[in-house]
């Protein structure tokens, strides 16, 4: 079950532990912190987190600055109980070498992950922010990609629709990344237009069969009306 990453945004630390008090304690999921309760609650809760459950954490802050500013923001984690950590692979690759570079020193096991485009980003966004053309969308995350190939880092976060392209690229590098997919709904959330912010969306099931290593499943789980359920359908999938 770590292939399960439970995002806790929009909840609150009571929410939080309640929630993780729910699940099996046989059958841990990884939990992700990201940019929102990372910023109101800082580095402490992350440990705390750690040492109340026990699980591995990815800590999503999607870093994207000049490359020695994200170099310090990576440095200035060290020790923190994490086992994956996101940048923007929109920074370059100076940026994704240095991220990389200064997580071997300072956070050594911690993989980095380069994230390519947003999953609530649809094409008018694509059209609109860089001038890219519907036909034009595979050729910009292959672009991504190769910088995440050539660069060193670990992994790469992006949507299941793009797990087979980037799965493809691996054989041309001659090596594998880890993939972190989004945009996971169930099937029956997907039927029912329940998809909230997200638009490039697909069930665990078809994630997995296209390679994803781990799925990040947020509001599907953490405000689930029978979560038990949830997790024996995931269950039967890994």
């Amino acid at each position: 079950m770590k292939k399960i990453i439970v995002a806790l945004d929009n909840l609150s630390e009571e929410e939080i532990f309640t929630f993780l008090n729910k699940w099996p304690a046989d059958s841990k999921p990884t939990i992700k912190i990201g940019l929102e309760m990372f910023c109101l609650k800082g580095p402490e809760f992350v440990k705390k987190v750690y040492n109340r459950c026990g699980a591995d954490i990815f800590l999503d802050l999607k870093l994207h600055d000049i490359p020695q500013t994200v170099k310090k923001a990576v440095k200035s984690l060290a020790g923190l109980p994490i086992t994956l950590l996101t940048v923007h692979l929109s920074g370059g690759q100076k940026m994704l070498e240095m991220a990389q570079q200064q997580a071997e020193i300072s956070l050594p096991g911690v993989s980095i992950l380069g994230v390519s485009y947003l999953t609530s980003l649809g094409e008018d966004d694509f059209s609109q922010i860089w001038g890219i053309k519907p036909e034009d969308i595979n050729t910009a995350f292959q672009r991504l990609f190769n910088l995440a190939y050539s660069s060193g880092i670990g992994g790469v976060v992006c949507s299941p629709q793009e797990l087979e392209l980037l799965s493809s690229l691996g054989e041309k590098h001659g090596r594998k990344l880890i993939k972190v997919t989004p945009g996971i709904r169930f099937s029956d959330e997907i039927s029912g237009g329940k998809t909230q912010d997200q638009k490039r969306v697909e069930t665990p099931d078809s994630a997995l069969g296209k390679g994803a290593d781990f799925l990040v499943i947020g509001r599907s789980l953490t405000k689930a009306e029978n979560l038990n359920d949830r997790i024996e359908t995931l269950k039967k999938l890994l």
